[in-house]
């Protein structure tokens, strides 16, 4: 069964087609890597699977079941049981780390108990358990990373998507969590679809790299 499919994906913001007729197939457990140039489509891209915007026409499935189409949202970013990581990542500033990495769980209705495990357990899996307490503005740029995976990934997604995560970073600290990713990705058997112009980064995590050339997959 295919996780993700896109059938001729289009969006335009007023006179800049941003996505040309895209259609794209992503199985389970794969880890599609979206490369090329910056303003190219990516990152609507992953916003439309996300379901933060929808497509002006075609159809993306979650599972072989429509989420959206031509227009129309059919279900909501809560509803398609994805985790997403954003380029500036999103932290909450005026959270600790463990508010932080809560507040899905939260929103879910997880009960204290159960929360308070899946919390640890995360932070356990990404190396930060001790730092529960701490502000986003208290921990360096690879720990701030971290604990946006760790939040994305305390929902237990079956999908995460990742918009050029590691760009901020310098070139070992994105050498060495591009591994953790790979680790936590075999560890937990996401689907992930990653965003990157960074064409090392592409080719060391991708199972299957799909370039993009301004609206159009190639």
């Amino acid at each position: 069964m295919a996780t993700i499919t896109l059938k001729n994906i289009t969006k335009s913001y007023g006179q800049n087609k941003v996505l040309d007729n895209v259609s794209l197939t992503v199985e389970a457990k794969e880890r599609i890597v979206i490369f090329g140039p910056s303003g190219c489509g990516k990152t609507t891209l992953l916003r439309i699977i996300a379901g933060f915007v929808a497509p002006d026409s075609g159809t993306l499935f979650i599972e072989d079941e429509p989420v959206a189409d031509s227009g129309v949202i059919i279900k909501t970013p809560q509803e398609r049981n994805i985790g997403m990581v954003f380029q500036d990542l999103a932290l909450w500033p005026h959270m600790s780390v463990k508010e932080n990495i809560a507040f899905g769980l939260k929103a879910k209705g997880v009960s204290g108990a159960e929360r308070e495990e899946r919390i640890r357990e995360m932070l356990e899996l990404v190396d930060m358990s001790g730092y529960e307490k701490r502000k986003p503005s208290q921990l360096s740029g690879g720990e701030q990373q971290r604990v946006a995976l760790a939040r994305a990934l305390v929902l237990e997604p079956k999908i995460l998507l990742m918009d050029e995560p590691l760009s901020s970073l310098d070139a070992k600290l994105n050498i060495r969590l591009r591994k953790e990713i790979l680790s936590l990705q075999q560890k937990l058997g996401f689907t992930l679809v990653y965003v990157t112009h960074n064409e090392d980064e592409a080719s060391d995590i991708a199972t299957r790299l799909i370039r993009m050339d301004f609206g159009n997959s190639i």
